[in-house]
């Protein structure tokens, strides 16, 4: 028998103040959310998640705390890691990590596309040092992504081996999806998802999905709610085995307040 999903709310960290993310955080929990998700776009107007996440693990008890998702490629991997292991220390282990390549408009603010190489290479570059660093390791590595010689942290995450590495990779585009096969989930997005045609969007979706398990990938998945669909989307991803549903806050916290969908 299908496993209905959790359900975690997406609070606009950007929109809403660090201290009003906060504050909603807290009601989340107690309204009986699953998990909240917050995001990491510079270019999008996001303010920093990783220092509000610790806030609101130092603040709730059980509530499952997640990104929505930090461009890997467009950060220091160090400080993402730094920050992620505190936010799970904090939390007792409770911390999602989706993770990503971002978008050009963020690549091409920020110098990503100008320091030159193809962008896959350098995720996964990245993806081995954030991991190798969260599970405790020294890392020394010096190639054309990295220059690091015995970097370590010294807090390190409650969750072991580490919190879990969700990836974030766009259909139907293959490669990233096989990319999130190797890792420890998947958060999806798809062309249908932007638009009213709901066959398309099931369609999509089955496609993808059937993918990544077809490539050998079990891990955690993560998608969007999206209410315009109704009724018919929301038994759709409990058959398909979906593990997470995203919430997204449109600033009308009336939604937050009124709890998970039954």
């Amino acid at each position: 028998m299908p496993v209905a999903p959790k359900h975690a709310f997406w609070i606009r960290n950007g929109p809403h103040g660090p201290d009003r993310v906060l504050e909603l955080a807290i009601e989340a929990e107690a309204a009986g959310w699953d998990g909240v998700f917050l995001s990491d776009a510079v270019m999008e107007g996001h303010t920093e998640p990783f220092t509000q996440l610790a806030a609101i693990a130092a603040r709730t008890q059980s509530i499952t705390l997640g990104t929505w998702v930090v461009p890997l490629v467009a950060r220091d991997v160090v400080a993402v890691a730094r920050g992620a292991a505190v936010v799970d220390a904090l939390s007792g282990g409770r911390l999602l990590l989706g993770v990503g390549l971002g978008n050009s408009v963020e690549h091409d603010a920020l110098g990503v596309r100008r320091q030159g190489g193809p962008l896959g290479a350098r995720h996964d570059a990245a993806l081995d040092v954030l991991a190798a660093l969260l599970e405790g390791e020294a890392v020394t590595r010096h190639d054309d992504w990295f220059d690091l010689e015995a970097v370590a942290l010294n807090v390190f995450p409650v969750r072991r081996p580490r919190p879990p590495l969700l990836l974030a990779a766009s259909w139907p585009a293959t490669r990233p999806v096989e990319r999130a096969t190797r890792w420890d989930g998947y958060m999806p997005q798809w062309p249908a998802m932007y638009a009213d045609d709901g066959e398309a969007l099931e369609s999509e979706l089955r496609e993808l999905l059937a993918h990544y398990r077809g490539q050998g990938g079990d891990g955690i998945v993560v998608v969007p709610r999206l209410t315009r669909f109704g009724s018919t989307y929301d038994e759709l991803l409990v058959e398909l085995g979906v593990d997470w549903v995203l919430t997204c806050d449109d600033l009308d916290t009336d939604a937050l307040r009124a709890g998970p969908p039954v």
